[in-house]
């Protein structure tokens, strides 16, 4: 089975195609994080491998991995994520250890072949939604609250007599 890692970034990603032998399928494509980008991908999996069954493995990094996740799930994909640390140590192991996304890419794609990785789980779409406003709300309610509390104090400075009337 072909495995495609992808390098997560802010703007653009990485994704590199290897053979379940380790070899580099063409060369890495860079893609943007649009649904547009999203879209080549699937054209440059297609192009190198066909229909040929595949597995992705990405990077946990900050909240950008989300759509390009949530992207390929909808399609049905098997999607590994996992932490960081455990490409680093692959990438500590080859001679070069320059570090750039195409190479990066690489090494996802090796981590997940060589299966030395341990997953995340994930919940449901909708839990991670839920999560993500259950946490915003918080967020709203700490500034809310701050915010009453300066208003509070520059009026106990400038109005004094305010709170007893």
């Amino acid at each position: 089975m072909y495995i495609v890692g992808i390098d997560i970034g802010k703007n653009h990603h990485e994704a590199s195609i290897v053979s379940p032998e380790g070899k580099q399928i063409g060369r890495s494509l860079r893609f943007a994080t649009t649904y547009k980008g999203a879209d080549s991908l699937m054209s440059f999996i297609f192009k190198n491998i066909g229909n040929s069954p595949c597995v992705f493995g990405m990077e946990a990094t900050g909240h950008y991995w989300y759509p390009i996740y949530s992207f390929l799930k909808a399609k049905g994909y098997t999607i590994y994520i996992f932490n960081p640390i455990q490409s680093d140590s692959l990438r500590k192991m080859y001679i070069r250890q320059t570090k750039n996304d195409s190479i990066d890419s690489f090494l996802i794609a090796e981590v997940i072949r060589f299966g030395q990785f341990g997953t995340t789980s994930m919940a449901d779409e909708n839990i991670l939604a839920m999560r993500q406003l259950c946490r915003y709300r918080d967020s709203v309610i700490s500034s809310r609250t701050e915010i009453k509390l300066r208003i509070g104090t520059i009026m106990e400075q400038i109005f004094p007599e305010y709170e007893k009337q």
